[in-house]
């Protein structure tokens, strides 16, 4: 088969699946550049390339969280792009980044779309709430979303893969020099942008020196990736917990889970159905994601099953249904305890306990805004940047490391969920207020933010490439300016760069887009005026 249909029927599909959003927790993992990079370079037999380009793409999107579903650049689509062009055509990773990255805005468009239509589908499941039928809230959830977002995603990565590499070589053999060069420094300064979008998402600018001391200790000093991780991390959790020997009894629930286990309480829901709700919501929790409700469909046909055997009498289990249509956003890791502690409530509810259904929807609507804070935080602000940071950092090497990490997060996020849910449903809304107030949540969040901020510091050092050519002669003595600069510290421009584009984010409010054709345009006036080079 040739390359291009193979990156073409492949690409295509990818883009369909990852992009619908199905698995919350592995989607992420599926969207990864690196893992992107690895299968399709196994598929052409050119894994290194794959990885190289992966990896630089990444490091371009870190920092970018999708927080309340709204994504600043779609990284998979720009990936799915990159490294067949990178594959097929030879020219350098950093070419094909430049040349990907931008389209991600296209990604952006199609995401739109889909939230747009997934609109319609939410109304099509309140009639079908009328009358109760849960199958086909099931199918409003999954199945029309799913065969909507085909329609809309596959032929459009197919056609450009399909025909993408053979027009970027005929548009390389008539591009001149000059140009070639900014696409090369492109590349090499894209990744600024990552690096400091995460800074701007960690927001603790007290920490902002350990931004620095990462950086200039590995160009310094020359140490590895790992061996900064692991000092970031010993540095971490030295200043967040030394003599803080009960930092963590706010996470100890032992007292409480053996006094549920003395009342022995009856239940109605066996744990097949508890898990089914778990399961069914990290399925569907972005899968019908609407402008109009969110995650209200996800959350009403993840409970379907579960209410319908909660309640027997129909209109009580119509209402429930239609009870759970109402507007609903979090993050859907922690989200899950809300929807333990709602589905212990909702059973208590159907044995005779006089729990409204207004009560209900109060707790929803009043946690999942906090809630949605600390999983965004902790979990993509944090730990996704830091793993798949590090990945980037093996992939950029050719390193098959590097697909290690990505996978990493998605193991870890849904044992996450998994215990969240069950804790719950156990302990009801009380474990919710136990976390919330005390103040573990905190310390973990800093610490994270010790590591991001030193980690982003050296990974930055050997990842972001920007230099100069300029020199002077006076006489029979040439002064290079780069040579000058290196001289008072290594790394001052890739250091600049991102710095730059973190003043632009956070004191000019620049948005993702505007910085990258900030960078798009320097980059290209920079080579032609040969102010910049790789």
């Amino acid at each position: 088969m040739p390359l291009n249909l193979l990156f073409a029927l492949v690409g295509g599909l990818w883009f369909w699946f990852a992009a619908s959003l199905a698995g919350y927790n592995w989607i992420q993992t599926l969207k990864s550049p690196i893992v992107v990079g690895t299968v399709l370079g196994l598929l052409a037999g050119d894994v290194e390339t794959g990885l190289i380009t992966g990896g630089s793409i990444e490091m371009v999107y870190l920092g970018m969280v999708a927080a309340g579903g709204n994504i600043p650049s779609d990284r998979v689509f720009a990936a799915l792009i990159a490294v067949p062009i990178a594959i097929q055509t030879g020219v350098t990773p950093e070419v094909a980044v430049s040349i990907a990255v931008p389209l991600g805005v296209l990604g952006v468009f199609v995401n739109n779309l889909r939230r747009t239509i997934n609109a319609v589908f939410v109304h099509w499941a309140d009639k079908y709430a009328e009358k109760g039928d849960a199958k086909a809230v099931w199918r409003c959830a999954t199945t029309y979303p799913l065969i909507m977002g085909f329609i809309i995603r596959f032929p459009l990565m197919f056609v450009i893969n399909y025909f993408g590499a053979d027009f970027v070589t005929s548009m390389l053999n008539v591009t001149p020099a000059w140009l070639l060069t900014g696409f090369n420094v492109m590349g090499g300064m894209l990744p600024a942008l990552g690096f400091a979008t995460t800074i701007f998402m960690i927001g603790k600018m007290k920490y902002l020196p350990l931004f620095i001391i990462g950086f200039f200790m590995v160009k310094y000093l020359q140490i590895p990736t790992m061996a900064a991780a692991i000092f970031g991390i010993c540095l971490a959790l030295l200043i967040t917990f030394i003599g803080d020997e009960k930092a963590f009894e706010a996470l100890s629930f032992n007292k409480e889970l053996d006094a549920v286990a003395k009342e022995d309480e009856k239940h109605l829901l066996t744990q097949k159905d508890v898990n089914g709700v778990f399961y069914r919501w990290i399925w569907t929790a972005e899968l019908s994601n609407s402008f109009e409700r969110m995650q209200a469909l996800a959350v009403a046909s993840s409970f379907a099953p579960a209410l319908r055997k909660l309640y027997t009498d129909d209109a009580e289990f119509e209402d429930a249904l239609k009870r759970h249509l109402g507007f609903f956003n979090t993050q859907a890791n922690w989200g899950c305890l809300i929807h333990g502690t709602v589905l212990a409530m909702e059973e208590q509810k159907a044995m005779g306990a006089e729990i409204p259904g207004e009560m209900i929807t109060g707790i929803k609507t009043g946690l999942m805004g906090p809630l949605a804070g600390i999983g965004d935080t902790l979990d993509f602000g944090t730990i996704q940047t830091i793993l798949f940071a590090l990945g980037a950092s093996f992939a950029t090497t050719g390193n098959v490391v590097g697909v290690v990490f990505p996978v990493a997060f998605f193991v870890l996020t849904f044992f996450e969920a998994k215990f969240l849910f069950g804790m719950g449903y156990k302990l009801g809304k009380e474990s919710i207020q136990k976390i919330l107030s005390g103040g573990i949540i905190n310390k973990i969040i800093d610490c994270a933010s010790i590591v991001g901020m030193f980690m982003m510091g050296a990974l930055s050092a050997s990842i972001v490439k920007v230099a100069t050519p300029l020199a002077w002669t006076f006489g029979d003595k040439t002064v290079e300016l780069q040579a000058t600069l290196d001289a008072i510290a290594p790394g001052l421009l890739p250091l600049s760069a991102v710095f730059f584009v973190f003043w632009g984010i956070k004191y000019k409010k620049w948005t993702i887009t505007r910085c990258l054709i900030i960078l798009i345009v320097a980059s290209i006036i920079g080579a032609f005026l040969g102010v910049f080079a790789l």
